[in-house]
């Protein structure tokens, strides 16, 4: 029996299922392809529960604007408006936050394992969002996370 799998095949397959095939052509065990990483429960529309040592991992070399609007969601207990968000910073445009909340899921979705891109560290609360009279610009909502996670951050960046 002959199997040909190209290299564009292979990695479409899951990381898993990539290593089941490589340890029974190999005969051998091979280390597992996410060490070093923690296996968190993830869910879809629901933010992670970081740790303590997770949320060090997460902060080490963020900006110092990132690290002030991650200090509210401690202080807050995971529930901070975007006015808010803004305000501690600086900023006026809304925008900034679609980027603090891109990079701090980039970094969240690199120390756990996440094959299927779930993990989320902050959320926007679509029934708080609030719209001018027109409906047309937004001008409030919250953004938040899980109390376990504020409270790891509020740990961290005491």
């Amino acid at each position: 029996m002959q199997i040909v799998i190209n290299q564009a095949d292979f990695k479409k397959l899951s990381p898993g299922t990539q290593q089941e095939l490589l340890e029974q052509l190999s005969g051998a065990r091979l280390p597992g392809t996410g060490a070093g990483k923690r296996r968190t429960s993830l869910h879809w529309r629901r933010p992670v529960d970081l740790s303590p040592g997770l949320s060090v991992k997460l902060v080490h070399g963020l900006s110092e604007a990132h690290r002030k609007r991650l200090a509210l969601f401690a202080k807050q207990g995971g529930r901070v408006s975007m006015k808010e968000l803004l305000k501690v910073t600086g900023d006026s445009d809304w925008h900034v936050l679609s980027h603090f909340q891109s990079v701090l899921t980039r970094r969240l979705r690199r120390l756990i394992d996440d094959p299927e891109k779930k993990a989320e560290l902050i959320m926007w609360d679509f029934d708080s969002t609030k719209w001018d009279k027109d409906g047309a610009t937004l001008v409030d909502g919250v953004y938040y996370c899980s109390e376990r996670t504020a409270a790891s951050l509020g740990e961290v960046l005491q």
